[in-house]
């Protein structure tokens, strides 16, 4: 019996064990970079000031394709036409029923006059001509509709579409740009830099391993929701060898970034993966408790993206947060740098 007791009294005490605590959950760490008192820069692309896609207003095939990439064309030439076949016959039907309606309108009238029909009958069928007049500048609009024609001289940047290839209507078939119009880029800068620029402020931007110069064009008014930043368009010296679509660095001369945030706290800067929930100007992160290897989860302000970048406010200058992996972290869970 005794040893039956001691037995229990063994298996009881190793029932109450603890299970042994998860391994610790590998992560990437950085640290925080202060965004105060640095040059102001931004990402871009360049492009003409006057580019525009073209595309049909009716659906149809492509019969005629009169552009390639980089052919300059003068306004009003025909780059391409569809099948007009249908549009002609509707345009014939449209012509035919208004001849029919006006005849029908002319005798009508004339025996209104005679007292031998109603005058109402009569006006009915002025209403029908006019009805069938209208319908004939519609189908005269359709018919012109299916060519495609330089709205402005420029170069063709891009032909989407091939002869022979059915296309919806709004469906991209070129785009064409105005080479008498300013080389810009557009580039992105957060909302709290913008009052930092004004128009006619000089600017550097490296596309590549070269440097070009230009100038504040114009300033957008309003932020974009999503990523807190306003468009600004600066207008390039230099022209030659620089292709719309291509990405450059811009980098304003006389400015620079201000911190931004509210109540006076610094604007730090973060990879943005390491940023969790960004939404209407608040966002979370993990900091990286070095003394207890734990994830802390902190709540920060949210100002916007710069490039590869998050833009926040909230935390100290010396701040670690975790980057990869930051998704699959729990609040006080131990974690292990891997990238140290």
């Amino acid at each position: 019996m005794a040893a039956l007791a001691l037995c229990v009294a063994l298996a009881g005490c190793s029932a109450s064990e603890p299970p042994p605590p998860p391994p610790p959950l590998p992560v990437e760490v950085a640290r925080v970079v202060s965004s105060s008192g640095t040059s102001l820069r931004a990402a871009g692309t360049i492009a003409w000031q006057r580019e525009s896609v073209l595309s049909f207003r009716v659906p149809g095939m492509i019969a005629l394709m009169n552009a390639e990439i980089g052919d300059r064309v003068a306004a009003g030439t025909t780059l391409a036409a569809l099948d007009a076949t249908d549009a002609a016959a509707r345009l014939r039907q449209a012509e035919e029923d208004v001849a029919r309606a006006r005849r029908t309108a002319q005798r009508y009238a004339a025996l209104a006059e005679t007292g031998a029909m109603a005058p109402a009958l009569a006006r009915d069928q002025q209403t029908v001509s006019a009805q069938a007049e209208a319908a004939l500048r519609a189908a005269r609009y359709d018919h012109r509709s299916t060519r495609l024609a330089a709205p402005f001289g420029g170069i063709v940047l891009a032909r989407v579409a091939q002869r022979g290839e059915v296309v919806s209507p709004g469906q991209e078939v070129l785009r064409i740009a105005d080479l008498s119009s300013p080389l810009l880029v557009r580039a992105a800068v957060p909302a709290h830099d913008v009052p930092g620029l004004a128009a006619g402020m000089p600017a550097t931007v490296t596309v590549g391993t070269r440097t070009v110069g230009g100038r504040v064009l114009r300033i957008g008014s309003q932020a974009d929701a999503r990523t807190g930043t306003v468009i600004v368009e600066v207008a390039l010296a230099e022209r030659k060898g620089l292709a719309s679509g291509t990405v450059a660095d811009v980098a304003f001369a006389g400015a620079a970034a201000s911190g931004g945030a509210a109540g006076g706290a610094a604007t730090i800067r973060v990879p943005a993966e390491a940023v969790l929930e960004a939404s209407r100007g608040r966002a979370s992160l993990f900091l990286f408790d070095a003394p207890r290897s734990r994830a802390v989860r902190r709540a920060v302000r949210f100002i916007g993206y710069d490039g590869d970048d998050a833009l926040i406010a909230g935390l100290p200058a010396d701040a670690t947060v975790i980057t990869a992996g930051a998704g699959y972290v729990r609040d006080g869970q131990r974690v292990l740098v891997s990238n140290r």
